[in-house]
């Protein structure tokens, strides 16, 4: 009985965990940042950031990058944001929260935001 008991309290916090976070009012966000369709928030040091700088490039997708610790306009977008780290991918108005590069390249392709034939992505390394 105990272990059933303890295994329904993990599953129960681990599915808190995957809860999403409260959605920041995309209007005041776009007001902020600007209308370019991708922007990446980020930083110098991070290695994810890293990542993802060379999968837009690789992927040929424009965007617009903006240092959240070196940048006014960064720290505004972070705090309304309420985001847990970086990087922060915004897609039209959807948020991607960390390094994702499969749901990322799926958005991006949802929105026409892919270069190439439309409707076919590339491979994701």
């Amino acid at each position: 009985m105990l272990p059933r008991l303890l295994a329904g309290l993990v599953a129960a916090a681990a599915l808190a965990g995957c809860e999403r976070q409260p959605r920041a009012d995309a209007s005041a966000l776009r007001d902020l940042i600007g209308a370019e369709p991708v922007v990446l928030l980020s930083t110098d040091w991070c290695g994810y950031c890293g990542k993802l700088r060379n999968d837009l490039g690789a992927w040929g997708v424009d965007y617009r990058e903006i240092d959240v610790e070196r940048s006014a306009e960064g720290q505004q977008a972070f705090a309304l944001l309420r985001s847990p780290g970086v990087p922060v991918l915004l897609i039209g108005d959807e948020v991607v929260h960390g390094y994702t590069p499969r749901r990322i390249r799926r958005l991006l392709d949802d929105a026409a935001l892919l270069p190439g034939r439309p409707g076919v992505a590339p491979a994701v390394p």
